[in-house]
């Protein structure tokens, strides 16, 4: 709603100091999807039971999954490996103080797979070479990208690349695509398998399934849910 890309985190019991005047909202229950704070679902306006010693607050960030792509190298499968992030031109790693499955789940999420069976440490899948770029991770397991979580930023570290991180994800991802639209953020979505790209149908196609396809893509939201071949008919498998 303010024009960044995402939340890193909520803060409670007034963690930026107390406010003066009103309390105007209580008992905020957000799906995420909507545009702007009053759609949320909550107790209406001047409805509470507060004082200011309980200001929420928010940390946002610009960062998008988009723009710091991850993936997996070293591994003897698409499904696992180092963990290594773009930033600035150049692929580097991330250091395993602190890494958990939270932590891998986040990169694993990030990469189209359902989550992450374990996370790895000490450079399981091998030294990485180049930069350290993330250090004591902390994932909440709500970001929807690895570098929205905290860390002591980009480059800050005390670490050497036997303590880098890894990760081993669940499942298989089935490669998907969008075709039709005027942009590459838009389109029919098709998937994948067995050797030949088919489509979706639209029974019960909803914003919630569209917002799993784009993540997969890196974006970080879906903007609508379209149907009845919308960006034109597919052909093949359905």
């Amino acid at each position: 709603m303010l024009g960044f890309a995402d939340a890193i985190r909520a803060y409670s019991s007034a963690y930026f100091g107390p406010a003066p005047g009103d309390i105007l909202l209580d008992n905020m229950r957000c799906a995420g999807t909507e545009h702007e704070l009053i759609e949320c679902s909550h107790n209406g306006v001047f409805n509470h039971d507060c004082s200011h010693e309980e200001d929420a607050g928010v940390s946002c960030t610009n960062y998008t999954a988009s723009e710091n792509p991850v993936r997996l190298v070293g591994g003897n499968g698409h499904n696992k490996g180092r963990v290594e992030i773009y930033n600035l031109g150049q692929w580097g790693t991330v250091c395993d103080d602190g890494w958990t499955v939270t932590d891998a789940n986040v990169v694993c999420v990030q990469l189209g797979y359902a989550g992450a069976n374990r996370a790895t440490v000490r450079a399981e899948f091998g030294r990485g070479t180049g930069t350290i770029w993330l250090d004591n991770v902390a994932c909440t397991g709500l970001e929807t990208a690895l570098d929205l979580c905290a860390s002591n930023g980009w480059g800050n570290h005390d670490c050497s690349h036997y303590e880098d991180a890894g990760a081993e994800c669940e499942g298989e991802v089935l490669p998907i695509r969008l075709r039709g639209g005027s942009t590459d953020m838009e389109g029919r979505v098709e998937v994948y398998y067995n050797g030949t790209w088919g489509t979706v149908c639209d029974d019960y196609w909803d914003l919630s399934d569209a917002t799993v396809v784009c993540r997969q893509l890196g974006y970080d939201v879906a903007v609508s849910a379209e149907s009845l071949a919308t960006f034109g008919q597919g052909q093949g498998p359905i």
